[in-house]
């Protein structure tokens, strides 16, 4: 089957400008890591680098929808501020609560280098092709995103792949139905700060566990769901 683009006012010239730039940045501070192998003996360093390397998709995006005139409405706060905010601050405090401020304050970071990511996948991408079938828009943004992540050497290529794509479906579900990009930062980034200790850690464990059930209910169970939301607009 093919992608049947013409109707659906899908902008081809602003996603190729948005992934130019996303890859253009990325490949730079790659280089530039590469180049400087002492950045990795330095905390702030490694926080200045990592943010570097997932800030392409964002500038990506505001350089394409300003460019092209295009608009998302998949925001930082979606349907709900007060979810939003608690979906973010919640996990830190319980994270610096196990492992203390330093703790709390790398879950910080990594869901700052998720919303840097995910203002361009979820925000501008997904929006841009939200009228294809999902299965459609779900393998096109898995795609980019993988050949995006230009170190792929340095990762076993088919299991990176498929966590590629059940992200791109798990949070393409995450934003369809809040709105909220802070929630697909949240995802993304406690997946990334799960690599520290997830395996390793009982307490830890525990606490991932309980934060994404909190999340769960607390956008799906507590008060208006996302879905009945939509329903009443």
């Amino acid at each position: 089957m093919k992608l049947n683009l013409s109707d659906k006012n899908i902008h081809i010239g602003a996603i190729a400008t948005f992934y130019i730039i996303a890859l253009l940045v990325r490949l730079i501070s790659l280089l530039v890591v590469n180049k400087f192998p002492s950045i990795e003996t330095n905390y702030a360093l490694q926080v200045s680098a990592a943010l570097a390397t997932g800030i392409g998709p964002a500038i990506g995006a505001l350089v394409a929808m300003l460019l092209f005139k295009r608009k998302t409405e998949y925001t930082l706060v979606g349907k709900s501020a007060r979810k939003s905010i608690a979906t973010i601050v919640i996990p830190c405090i319980v994270f610096g609560i196990i492992g203390g401020w330093d703790l709390g304050l790398t879950c910080f970071f990594a869901f700052v280098y998720g919303l840097l990511e995910e203002y361009g996948w979820r925000g501008f991408l997904q929006y841009e092709l939200r009228k294809l079938p999902v299965w459609q828009y779900v393998l096109i943004i898995t795609a980019m995103w993988f050949l995006w992540h230009l170190d792929l050497s340095q990762r076993s290529v088919l299991p990176f792949f498929l966590l590629l794509l059940f992200a791109s479906w798990g949070i393409g579900k995450v934003v369809t139905d809040t709105h909220s990009l802070l929630f697909c930062a949240a995802f993304h980034g406690i997946v990334n700060f799960s690599k520290r200790a997830l395996f390793s850690d009982t307490t830890f464990t525990a606490a991932f566990i309980c934060v994404i059930v909190y999340w769960i209910v607390m956008w799906y169970f507590v008060g208006t769901s996302p879905k009945q939301q939509s329903r009443e607009k």
